[in-house]
């Protein structure tokens, strides 16, 4: 490995650490008082936009590099306004759900990227249906009691975050579609993370018609949940992701990033005490290995980075 490529691991290693942290920023916020999801949401884009485009500024003054490619502004906006759904549904679900539980549904959206991807003619082969069924078989092992009633679980959670990956595949399936063959993946990120911002515009403007607006932070705990979940899960995992993309190559970078889901595991029992039975252990494990099954599917780099840098604004 080249010093280019080992620059790269940890490049990538510090993206999917930075992600893997979303959660437990956001269960902070929660912990700490504020509790309505839309006003997270709010927050989160209203002060990460704007660092995300000082951070272009910066980077491309510092930057002797060609004009970059040009990307299409209008339709990644709109792409971003389907990402506020996205991280709407992810906070509501996270009000519900203990982060152990969310993180592995969560990462039942590849089996449903692989699954979306059919409406665009595209064939699954015999390990992406292998992936999907031991998606689904992990998804039932995984949420206990599932055929009793959910007994122990907030159905409405689970229905949340199951919508949430949904909808995170669909923004993911579009995205991609969107960029392929694009090569300036983040200015389009920060395109994108300006049209969730557009939609809290939205969603701040129904909710003053209706009498109700956006509460500030409440204390210096919410503003650490805020802080953490807008740097560390937000903007450091963009820009270090990109960095190591260009050094180690999307294959690669898709393998590595795997350990995201781990990490949001481990900090749930080390940070917040949280326990996983054995039997949802398992029904972790094959949502994982199936997203694994599924990276190794891609064949195209082409195809794997633009699927990469719709999955960016991750969370």
């Amino acid at each position: 490995m080249t010093r280019s490529q080992r620059d790269g691991l940890l490049l990538i290693i510090t993206s999917a650490t930075g992600y893997s942290f979303f959660s437990i920023f956001t269960k902070i916020v929660y912990d700490n008082g504020m509790g309505n999801p839309l006003d997270i949401l709010t927050w989160r884009f209203v002060l990460a936009a704007p660092l995300a485009w000082l951070y272009i500024l910066v980077s491309r003054s510092k930057s002797s590099a060609d004009e970059p490619t040009p990307i299409p502004r209008v339709k990644l906006l709109a792409v971003g306004v389907l990402f506020g759904v996205v991280a709407t549904l992810a906070f509501y679900a996270l009000e519900r759900l203990p982060v152990s539980l969310y993180t592995v549904l969560i990462y039942t959206y590849p089996a449903m990227v692989a699954l979306g991807s059919l409406l665009f003619g595209e064939r699954l082969s015999g390990r992406g249906w292998f992936a999907l069924g031991l998606t689904l078989i992990g998804v039932a092992l995984t949420v206990p009691n599932i055929f009793k009633g959910f007994e122990g679980v907030d159905p409405l959670g689970v229905i949340l975050v199951l919508g949430n990956a949904a909808s995170y595949a669909a923004y993911i399936l579009l995205s991609g579609r969107l960029l392929r063959g694009a090569r300036n993946l983040t200015s389009a990120s920060v395109w994108s993370i300006t049209g969730s911002l557009l939609f809290v515009v939205l969603v701040t403007g129904i909710r003053f018609a209706g009498e109700s607006g956006p509460l500030p932070p409440p204390n210096i705990g919410v503003w650490v949940g805020l802080a953490g979940l807008i740097l560390i899960s937000t903007i450091l995992p963009i820009i270090t992701f990109y960095a190591g993309l260009n050094r180690l190559g999307a294959a690669r970078a898709a393998i590595v990033s795997m350990i995201e889901p781990v990490l949001t595991l481990i900090w749930a029992v080390l940070l917040r005490g949280e326990t996983l039975s054995s039997i949802q252990i398992i029904g972790g494990l094959l949502i994982l290995f199936s997203v694994v099954l599924l990276n190794m599917r891609q064949r195209s780099e082409s195809d794997i980075t633009a699927t990469l840098s719709a999955s960016l604004a991750s969370d």
